[in-house]
């Protein structure tokens, strides 16, 4: 799962996603509630429980022929609170219609095959034998919006909102969704599209991901060899200022491995007005394709939006694979450190800054904590509010692993060759990872030997690290090489 960023900076939500996909997740530390009344203000009805994805590790499916089919037809209701859907099957046996996720589980109002109705058990729709053409009709309230917009011409929800899943689930389905929609309104997923329709991959049945319906612009472009598509509510900031904002924190991102790690992104900008920061949320959801929800500020400019660390950091997630919740300390920590060592690689603030940043971070860190080890801080962190702790620790691993990787290979290996190394292999992950998964990954590629042993050392450690790396003499002349311009790795061809 990838998370809201280093919550540090901008104190603002982090949700907690339970085995068993439970829903809307307490917001935590007490930072966040002016961020909230902001966002109160700008949008009515919103929901924190859109924004939780569902974090089931799912079991391989059962193999099936080729064949088997999936076809959804999604009708949005004229006040975009709900949807009609006809869900038809063929080419496998199935028992029943399962949701997303326990949180979408009470959006179901009822269902019905030609036959009649159907029983509905806890969210799921129990199928006997469907009979008929293999068609289900179901209908769904949008109860869990992430947001709506002021005037109600636009609402962003997750797929879980009306997308039931057929279990069992095969593994070759073939899966379409198109749409009916209110006259002038329109809509954006993050889902590969062709003339049938979307074609989400089998994830957008267990992970939630952004889809916004109504009135709103839309823009597509490359950045390289990315194919971006945004969702953009509201007239500010505008579509060209989002367009050199984003094309800059891909550029920036991409720096790790010459390239960016995914080659199609969907962003959904909802801005916010009378906020002092740039912006001021930001997460990253990968059901059935790569969304990114950013909440700018209506009034920030392009230098102020480029220079922000929030895209960045939700961005960076993707060189590394969905977390375990006992990992979350790895992924968020390289996350924290990459957006303060990449701005200062691209030129986006000083190195000095970046330093600072780091030490303010590795302090609050130190300071936070409920004294569990850091897996287990990790695993908890959205219930005891540990985020600094969590966030902070896992910055401090990934800046002894860049020093170390750096003096032990005479500056060949570094931890940002070592991301780009080893995510053609993570990018394979389907379930959660572990820590150790990911850490072993990185051994192999690097040849170090080192990180899994080093990353046991932390995760097991009920004390915040030291990182005297940050400090010791011996290391002034690789951490200037750490946070050294680099402006031919950001350079991004193709805008």
């Amino acid at each position: 799962m990838a998370h809201h960023p280093d919550v540090y900076a901008a104190g603002v939500a982090s949700f907690r996603v339970g085995a068993a996909g439970r829903a809307c997740l307490r917001l935590y530390i007490h930072q966040i509630f002016w961020v909230l009344s902001v966002m109160f203000a700008a949008w009515r009805n919103a929901s924190c429980a859109a924004l939780v994805g569902c974090a089931l590790a799912t079991s391989a499916p059962p193999p099936a022929p080729a064949s088997s089919i999936a076809r959804y037809k999604v009708t949005i209701f004229d006040n975009l609170e709900g949807a009609a859907v006809r869900a038809c099957f063929a080419g496998f046996p199935l028992e029943r219609l399962a949701p997303v996720n326990q949180g979408s589980a009470r959006s179901l109002v009822r269902a019905r095959s030609a036959n009649g109705m159907l029983p509905v058990r806890s969210g799921e729709v129990e199928l006997g034998a469907l009979g008929g053409d293999g068609c289900v009709f179901y209908e769904t309230r949008f109860r869990n919006e992430v947001f709506r917009a002021r005037d109600s011409k636009a609402v962003i929800v997750s797929q879980g909102e009306w997308l039931w899943r057929p279990e069992p689930l095969v593994d070759r389905l073939e899966v379409s969704v198109s749409f009916t929609l209110p006259q002038g309104a329109v809509v954006s997923t993050p889902w590969p599209q062709d003339d049938d329709g979307y074609h989400p991959s089998l994830d957008a049945f267990y992970r939630a991901s952004y889809s916004t319906f109504g009135r709103f612009d839309q823009d597509r472009f490359r950045i390289g060899e990315t194919l971006v598509t945004v969702a953009r509510i509201g007239p500010r900031p505008s579509g060209e200022d989002v367009r050199r904002w984003l094309t800059s924190a891909i550029g920036t991102v991409a720096s790790v491995g010459a390239r960016f790690p995914v080659d199609r992104v969907h962003f959904v900008i909802a801005p916010a007005e009378d906020i002092d920061r740039a912006v001021a949320f930001g997460m990253v959801r990968r059901g059935g394709g790569v969304s990114v929800l950013l909440i700018p500020s209506a009034k920030a400019t392009v230098p102020e939006l480029e220079a922000d660390w929030v895209a960045i950091h939700e961005l960076s997630h993707l060189w590394l694979p969905r977390p375990n919740g006992q990992g979350r300390w790895l992924t968020e920590g390289i996350a924290t450190y990459l957006q303060e060592v990449l701005r200062a690689r691209c030129g986006l603030q000083s190195a000095d800054v970046s330093w600072a940043r780091v030490r303010d971070g590795l302090e609050r860190g130190r300071r936070s904590g409920t004294g569990r080890v850091l897996s287990n801080e990790s695993r908890h962190m959205n219930r005891t509010g540990a985020y600094y702790r969590v966030y902070w620790a896992g910055t401090a691993f990934a800046l002894e692993a860049d020093l170390r990787l750096r003096r032990e290979s005479g500056g060949r290996m570094t931890l940002l060759r070592a991301l780009a190394l080893a995510q053609p292999r993570l990018s394979t992950f389907r379930e959660l990872a572990s820590a150790d998964q990911v850490l072993a990954v990185l051994d192999e590629v690097t040849g170090s030997g080192f990180l899994a042993t080093l990353g046991a050392q932390y995760a097991s450690s009920a004390r915040f690290p030291k990182a005297s790396g940050l400090v010791d003499p011996a290391s002034a002349s690789i951490r200037r090489e750490i946070m050294a311009r680099n402006p031919a790795a950001c350079a991004v061809i193709g805008e």
